[in-house]
């Protein structure tokens, strides 16, 4: 029995490997939210005013300037676009600088370049969509916006985004790191993809020419299928959600293989 004793004595003292990882993201995240955001004023809580001060202009100016085009509003169209891509932008930009930003905490051996890329990806998300839920509610209350029709779908393409995005990052992370001429390619290129990305215009709004092309764009499919969860008479022959899983699970592959090896440098 004492034997048994020491036996759970010893398994409770030891924690596991998930438990730690877990601490280790959870502090991490604090500290990004303070280093970020700071205390005063409304503190953590511009986590999510940031992204909606930016999403409430966007949207109210192509409220008053454009037209509804098969049933889908301008409010929540610009709405859902904006949120979204800010979150790919967030998290892309944020991406470049941000292991050495946090060089420091690399001592510790519990904390990796991966658990960083984590915790940026896990704060900008949750900020883009609470903002998103929160004008979205605005919009439905004021009446220039309708409650989703296919809330798991516009969900679903919130969630594509952030992966896409994740994997995007860790590769940048891993290859811009020591390397400031690399870094200055990625600001760039999130203003290239503001206009190929698909998230102020639909598929079923250009050329049939530039639509093929386009389809092979995984970042299209996302916003098509974040457009199909608003609104009832969205298409959703454009989605292609087998082809955006395949690009991003790709793509985390490759990033996670970077990151490994950014990590067996820093560590070295």
């Amino acid at each position: 029995m004492s034997g048994t004793m020491l036996e759970d004595s010893g398994s409770r003292s030891k924690p596991s490997a998930f438990s730690t990882q877990r601490a280790v993201i959870s502090a991490l995240m604090l500290r990004e939210l303070h280093s970020r955001f700071g205390r005063d004023n409304i503190g953590y809580l511009w986590l999510i005013g940031e992204p909606m001060m930016l999403a409430t202009v966007i949207s109210t100016i192509h409220y008053f300037t454009s037209h509804a085009h098969k049933g889908m509003q301008p409010y929540p169209f610009t709405l859902i676009g904006y949120c979204l891509f800010i979150i790919f932008r967030g998290i892309f930009n944020r991406a470049e600088g941000a292991v050495e930003g946090s060089s420091s905490l690399m001592y510790h051996k519990m904390v990796k370049p991966l658990d960083v890329m984590i915790v940026k990806t896990i704060i900008e998300s949750l900020g883009c969509v609470a903002s998103l839920i929160v004008l979205m509610a605005i919009g439905i209350v004021l009446g220039i916006a309708e409650f989703p029709v296919r809330p798991l779908y516009l969900m679903t393409g919130a969630f594509m985004i952030t992966w896409w995005s994740f994997a995007l990052s860790l590769i940048v992370a891993s290859v811009t790191y020591g390397s400031h001429t690399l870094g200055r390619f990625v600001h760039p290129i999130s203003y290239f993809a503001v206009p190929l990305s698909g998230a102020f215009w639909t598929m079923s709004l250009i050329p049939g020419n530039f639509r093929s092309a386009m389809e092979w764009n995984p970042m299209v499919g996302m916003f098509e299928t974040a457009r199909y969860g608003q609104f009832e008479w969205a298409d959703d022959k454009y989605m292609h959600l087998g082809y955006q899983v395949t690009v991003c699970a790709c793509l985390t592959l490759v990033g996670l293989v970077f990151i490994r090896k950014l990590q067996r440098r820093i560590h070295a």
